[in-house]
């Protein structure tokens, strides 16, 4: 009997252990409530001790209405991944929608429209149980030439059960579009005048964590005569674009067209939370046919930060 109840109490202690040891996720089995009816389109990303953030631009999302307000949100629960930059969001009822079939998440939208009235919002959505937001605001609101949609930033605080492992400054791109001297011109001074920005905060006194990701509409592998990321890629002792290496690997799939436009720069303060982190970008419309017609003609892009774990149980 004693050696009954002993491999009994191991037993019970195996399971709670491997019990708290799951952060919250909204996948089955893993679903800390139980729910087991989320269907499957892509496979898991998200890993429950790492930190990974994604920019996806969603096509003039909703696309196709309803139907892509359920792919986008059964998506976000296969992927698993904690926070997405987004771009394109073109209805913000739809939006709303979004995040209301969404437990665990939040969101926030820039506040900006066209001068017609329009827009093409970027937008942050995040997982609530352990990272938290502040000072969210659009900037470079006054430069249509450089910014004819304003950056997006906020500052990210990533909890734990030991504390904060990860503070940082996000900032959300969706920089001017179609190729051309003109909007090359646009992107290139938007590089420049956003550099500067985040050298005075710096120097200022910011925390030197920034995080920048978005659709830059521009490769960084262009010639240099023609390059528009310059201003960053001419100070590699402070910035790191984590997409630099991602050669052959496309985010934008038109029909007739396909590049790597959605990149991710980091301030090289961030390169120890980091470490020996991966960054790739998520081919999804390989894993669901429908993907390019009801969801967007762009991938996900995404950087898993291992350079710290997360203690969440």
């Amino acid at each position: 009997m004693r050696l009954t109840r002993i491999v009994l109490t191991l037993s019970l202690s195996l399971l709670l252990t491997l019990a708290c040891s799951k952060r919250i996720t909204n996948l089955p089995p893993e679903d800390n409530h139980g729910n087991t009816n989320v269907h499957k389109l892509v496979k898991r990303v998200g890993d429950s001790t790492r930190f990974e953030i994604g920019t996806w631009n969603i096509e003039w999302f909703p696309k196709e209405g309803n139907t892509t307000v359920s792919d986008v949100k059964t998506i976000i629960q296969n992927l698993d991944i904690d926070m997405f930059a987004v771009e394109e969001i073109s209805n913000v009822s739809a939006f709303n929608r979004l995040l209301d079939s969404l437990p665990g998440w939040d969101g926030k939208l820039s506040g900006d429209t066209y001068s017609n009235g329009t827009y093409q919002k970027t937008g942050i959505l995040y997982k609530t149980a352990f990272i938290s937001l502040s000072n969210v605001h659009n900037i470079f609101t006054d430069d249509y030439y450089a910014f004819p949609r304003p950056p997006l930033t906020a500052y990210v605080e990533i909890r734990d059960t030991r504390g904060e492992p990860f503070n940082f400054n996000l900032i959300v791109l969706h920089l001017k579009a179609k190729s051309g001297d003109e909007n090359e011109a646009r992107r290139r001074s938007a590089c420049e005048k956003l550099k500067q920005y985040i050298d005075l905060e710096i120097s200022n006194g910011a925390d030197a964590d920034f995080v920048v990701l978005g659709d830059w509409n521009d490769q960084l592998n262009d010639p240099p005569d023609r390059n528009v990321f310059t201003a960053f890629l001419d100070d590699s002792s402070e910035y790191t674009f984590l997409t630099k290496g991602l050669s052959g690997q496309y985010s934008y799939i038109s029909n007739s067209y396909k590049s790597l436009i959605d990149n991710i720069l980091i301030t090289n303060d961030a390169l120890s939370e980091y470490g020996s982190g991966k960054t790739e970008v998520l081919y999804l419309d390989s894993e669901y046919s429908p993907y390019l017609y009801e969801v967007s003609d762009h991938r996900p892009v995404v950087s898993i930060f291992k350079g710290f774990r997360l203690y969440l149980n």
